[in-house]
């Protein structure tokens, strides 16, 4: 039976605003059998502003929409407008369309609810509260949970699987704390985090259950408080393998392939080629790449910025805890990755998003951190997470050195 019970995040606010990034973007709108049999049935023709020949693109044993020349959505107007939503409604969509920028997933017997911040609205949480919107988002569930759903498992904690779903949001509930925590910066938040979930993996506390575990759980948190009651005044630099596994990261977040990069593969392999070895020599100047992201020192970017505004930290606070409670990093929604791995990728996009922030900031030749310059590279990040080739060896690797802690704490100085 399907979940009957759906959470959403009290303080994120979301409507959409028209700005149509989403459609001319490299979004590559994957169709269902009855996406392709609808849109087929609306019967577009040239007199439309559509080209029924072009508008749905065989690819991979599926279907996908088509593309303009200039990368936009066959289907977006030149007003900005969605011309199936113009002319049959927001329901004739594409579910993909429908649903974006909320993903929903299964969590035991309730579903999950979150939001991609590739998603400007969602960035500046512009708009509704998501839980005013809770019966347009339980019809959109309806289409997204299959008829037949069974409550599968959850996904490990650490690695071996077994863990019940109450054990397992158990665990989820404490790393909401743990970021929600107030009067605290975001970089602390993390290194703490981290902290008490090292301490997990290495004491095999990954299969506590019952009433004791909250208490377990409990302390755990609260050692790690202490242990960190601050960023260290004297940083650990992380090493130079963490440094360039984080500027290569950074570089696949900041150029995504858009639909004129996939039609010539070529270009752009040689293109992201030339742009890596730059990134991993990490000498003079980076390349200018475009959107924001103009070719600037790279000692420029590793300098000292000073902390972020309030506005700054409230903002990635917000993003990383709907993550959380989403469970978009973890499980089925991100390559059924256990619980801590997940969560070492996330906080990994700490640093890519500061890195980027002030890459945007030298752009501009300033040498200070504006609110916008962080919500542009929320965007950046979210629009490529858990895309980046190799993630899964790179976490652990850098796990391992304990790099991701050293990454946060360097990039939060």
């Amino acid at each position: 039976m399907k979940p009957a019970q759906i959470e959403i995040p009290a303080f994120q606010n979301w409507s959409c605003h028209g700005c149509t990034d989403c459609c001319r973007g490299g979004l590559l709108i994957t169709l269902t059998p009855a996406d392709k049999w609808r849109i087929e049935q609306q019967k577009w023709t040239p007199a439309d502003g559509v080209d029924p020949a072009t508008m749905i693109v065989a690819e991979g044993g599926g279907f996908r929409l088509g593309h303009q020349s200039d990368g936009a959505c066959v289907f977006l107007d030149p007003s900005g407008r969605c011309r199936i939503h113009a002319k049959f409604g927001e329901e004739a969509k594409p579910l993909a369309c429908q649903l974006y920028p909320l993903v929903i997933h299964p969590a035991g017997k309730k579903l999950v609810v979150g939001l991609r911040f590739s998603c400007p609205s969602a960035v500046a949480n512009r708009g509704q509260p998501l839980s005013a919107q809770k019966a347009e988002i339980q019809r959109l569930a309806k289409l997204v949970v299959p008829e037949d759903y069974r409550e599968g498992s959850p996904p490990p904690v650490v690695a071996a699987p077994g863990t019940d779903w109450p054990d397992f949001l158990r665990f989820v509930k404490w790393l909401d704390g743990s970021l929600s925590v107030k009067e605290v910066s975001i970089a602390l938040k993390l290194v703490r985090t981290l902290h008490w979930l090292r301490t997990v993996e290495k004491g095999q506390l990954d299969r506590i259950t019952g009433s004791g575990a909250d208490e377990i759980l409990e302390v755990l948190v609260q050692s790690a408080a202490k242990k960190v009651p601050a960023l260290p005044g004297n940083l650990v630099k992380p090493s130079p393998f963490g440094r360039l596994f984080l500027r290569l990261m950074v570089l696949e977040h900041a150029r995504p392939a858009t639909i004129s990069d996939r039609s010539a593969p070529g270009r752009y392999g040689w293109n992201m080629l030339w742009a890596s070895l730059r990134f991993a020599r990490a000498g003079g100047r980076t390349p200018a790449l475009g959107r924001g992201l103009e070719s600037v020192s790279f000692a420029a970017i590793e300098g000292l910025w000073g902390p972020l505004s309030p506005a700054a930290e409230a903002l990635l606070t917000r993003f990383f805890r709907v993550k959380i409670q989403s469970l978009h990093f973890c499980g089925r929604a991100f390559h059924d990755r256990p619980l801590i791995e997940g969560f070492r990728a996330l906080a990994l996009l700490y640093p890519v998003i500061l890195w980027l922030a002030r890459w945007l900031a030298a752009s501009d030749q300033r040498t200070g951190l504006s609110d916008a310059d962080v919500a542009r590279a929320v965007s950046l990040a979210d629009a490529r997470y858990g895309h980046a080739p190799y993630l899964r060896w790179r976490v652990q690797l850098l796990s391992q050195r304990d790099d991701i802690a050293r990454l946060c704490s360097w990039y939060g100085r």
